[in-house]
Formats: structure tokens, sequence, C-alpha cells
């Protein structure tokens, strides 16, 4: 056996346990890299309150830090959550099927309470 872990298609590692549980929703984000102005856009594919599933169209790599704006559905009043993230699983080539977005695990590395809060108030609204 070598020492790589294998990897399931979606790019995570097979087996891996979650602190917490993911969420599936999607919901559009802007992300810009935390030295740069210049802001991108993507899309959620899962959320929780340790991180994301993002979808975009640049593969990135592991480690790199974003600064990331998530838009919750306009019914539940609340303003963009912000926070700083960090790339822990990234593509390591295009698969097939992935025709325009990357998928990319982010790890929620800073957020102030207030957008804490309002994590919280999503994830309890994707719940029912």
């Amino acid at each position: 056996m070598s020492g790589k872990t294998e990897r399931k298609k979606s790019g995570r590692p097979r087996g891996e346990n979650r602190k917490f549980s993911r969420r599936h929703i999607e919901l559009p984000i802007l992300y810009t890299f935390i030295d740069n102005i210049k802001t991108y856009g993507g899309e959620t594919g899962n959320i929780s309150e340790g991180g994301l599933l993002v979808y975009l169209k640049e593969a990135l790599l592991e480690g790199v830090r974003l600064k990331i704006e998530i838009f919750p559905p306009n019914l539940l009043g609340l303003k963009p959550i912000k926070a700083v993230t960090q790339i822990v699983w990234a593509p390591t080539r295009q698969e097939e099927g992935w025709d325009e977005y990357l998928q990319h695990g982010l790890e929620f590395i800073e957020m102030d309470s207030g957008d804490s809060l309002k994590l919280k108030r999503l994830l309890e609204y994707i719940e029912g």
C-alpha cells in the first residue's frame, strides 16, 4: 500500500470522519484571495459549522486562504455571512463530469460572532 490517501471522486479521503454534519444547500458565494481585491464567484454544495464544499471555476491549491461571503436565501433576511477560510482539499485534476466548476473543501478559520450566529440560523433553516 502506498503512502497516498485514497480519495473518492469527490476529492475527499475515503472513510473521513467529520466533526460537524454537512447540510446540502446551493448558495452563491463571492471570494477573494487574502492579499487581493479581485472578487470571484462560486456556489456552495454543502455547509456545516466547520466548513463547506464549494464549486469554483478554477483549481486552487490546498492551504490557500480565502475571504468568502455566503449569500443566504432572501427569505431569512440575513446579510451575507463573511469568513476567512482555508482550502483543505482541492481537485488533483479535472474529473469527468466537472465541465465548468471544480469542487474544493474549505474550513472556516476566522468568523466573527455575528457571522457565526447567521451561520447557525442558516443551518437551522436547512434542517427545517
